[in-house]
């Protein structure tokens, strides 16, 4: 599979806006720790680091293995994936809901990256907060997914959509580059994302084998 530079440089940029600010945080706290004595400022430095230290870790983690080869690996599995888009929107305006008590079995290698990715993109989409439901069907090859996003808005499901379906790469924006690469994923596995946007703040994202 071939990709644009382009796909690259749009990603990697997004990691580091996204790293700048938590990494920054960190730095900031062990500062005051260093230059502060008063007891309660040292301790609300303290927070500050410690916080934001879990903020970049949980990035990392995620970027890890969603746009990494970690989450290719069989051992990332759907649970794996579920917890790591919950550590990924902690502290966001976008949250999970109750997860399911039962995930399918014998998943094919990758969906738990294609999931991670989903719940990435869906929370884009929701600028003002709001809540993701997933659902799952099918067993082993034919296992699939749906994520069900509701919010007060929902905005550039368009810009989703059409990087989901693969534009070109001169097409290819900050807005865009994140579904297209799950687009790219869903590919690579024989799978396909469909995303629709309903009324009243509703949006799914649904995968599914592309045989089925």
């Amino acid at each position: 599979m071939n990709i644009d530079i382009a796909v690259l440089e749009l990603a990697c940029s997004r990691f580091c806006h996204d790293l700048i600010s938590p990494i920054g945080a960190v730095n900031n706290g062990l500062e005051l720790l260093e230059d502060e004595e008063d007891p309660a400022l040292v301790a609300e430095a303290r927070g500050l680091a410690e916080r934001s230290a879990k903020r970049a870790s949980a990035l990392l983690q995620t970027y890890r293995c969603a746009f990494g080869n970690a989450g290719n690996q069989a051992g990332f599995g759907l649970g794996e994936s579920l917890k790591l888009a919950r550590d990924f929107l902690e502290g966001a305006r976008v949250t999970m809901g109750s997860l399911p008590a039962v995930l399918p079995s014998d998943a094919p290698a990758g969906l738990g990256k294609l999931l991670l990715l989903g719940v990435m993109v869906l929370a884009e989409t929701l600028p003002r907060g709001g809540t993701i439901a997933v659902t799952f069907a099918g067993e082993g090859a034919t296992a699939g997914f749906l994520l069900a996003g509701e919010g007060p808005q929902v905005a550039a499901a368009e810009e989703s959509r059409n990087g989901l379906a693969g534009i070109s790469p001169a097409q290819l924006d900050a807005r865009n580059v994140l579904p297209f690469f799950a687009g790219l994923s869903a590919q690579r596995i024989g799978y396909s994302l469909t995303l629709s946007q309903g009324q009243n703040g509703r949006i799914e994202l649904a995968a599914n084998p592309r045989s089925a």
